[in-house]
């Protein structure tokens, strides 16, 4: 399995297809394996060749249990290394949920390695209202382990898969509070004043019951060549899971903005 070394850790990442390069990130709990399994592997291999990235703090990526060590340029920066170990100059990149905080902020701070951006799942305005007490809620939830964690968000919303959830309850706890005090300390709307600077083409692809859903419309709005699709009647995780409704719109984008 590959791994390249940043910032004294190892982070997994896999490679498939063909193709100009892509690169899949996922979002808090997750692993570069969800897009497998969500089949969006299957819809794009013909297409790409398929960079898959574990973050820092999930699947066989190292897992440190300091909040320092997940802020979101750090994450930015462990996909530059991957990119560095590829040999690969410049890539399109789709981030779910945390995901989509790593892609702006690959659009900020290191423009000239990525050629396109999709962002599902996230806005970069401060955390407020349900969104803040959402992430409190996991931070609280994360003191009784990754059971208690599923349980808290499976009382708050619709009950998971059982395949996500079995993914879930597989996860490192401490890793994943450290990484959630992170995004809570990060989630001050910081990123905002910087959107008018990212000109790699952008889209944003939100679910209308994310709580987040009309900030996210005002992002795309900001950004110079900023794209915003609504995904009507769908919820953060089923913004994810909904391959056929997400698929398509993404596929267009990046065949338009890519090159």
């Amino acid at each position: 399995m590959p791994y390249v070394i940043n910032d004294g850790l190892r982070i997994h990442y896999q490679v498939e297809g063909t193709g100009a390069p892509l690169v899949l990130y996922h979002g808090l709990t997750g692993s570069g394996e969800r897009w497998r399994d969500t089949g969006y592997t299957a819809g794009l291999g013909e297409t790409y060749q398929l960079i898959l990235i574990d973050a820092r703090g999930h699947g066989d990526s190292d897992k440190p249990h300091g909040q320092d060590a997940y802020g979101r340029r750090c994450q930015a920066a462990d996909v530059v290394a991957v990119l560095d170990d590829l040999e690969i100059h410049a890539a399109r990149f789709w981030g779910h949920s945390m995901g989509g905080d790593v892609a702006l902020t690959l659009g900020r701070h290191h423009p000239d390695r990525v050629r396109a951006l999709v962002v599902t799942g996230y806005s970069p305005f401060a955390a407020a209202g349900d969104e803040a007490a959402e992430m409190a809620a996991w931070a609280e939830d994360l003191r009784g382990g990754m059971a208690s964690f599923v349980a808290g968000y499976e009382r708050r919303h619709d009950a998971l898969p059982e395949d996500a959830r079995n993914r879930w309850l597989a996860n490192d706890s401490a890793a994943l509070a450290a990484c959630v005090a992170a995004m809570i300390a990060e989630s001050d709307g910081g990123q905002v004043a910087d959107l008018p600077t990212i000109e790699t083409p952008v889209l944003f692809l939100v679910g209308t019951r994310e709580p987040f859903a009309d900030q996210a419309r005002e992002a795309a709005q900001l950004l110079p060549r900023g794209t915003f699709v609504p995904l009507p009647g769908l919820d953060h995780v089923q913004s994810f899971f909904r391959r056929d409704l997400v698929l398509l719109p993404v596929r267009d984008f990046f065949a338009r903005a890519g090159d």
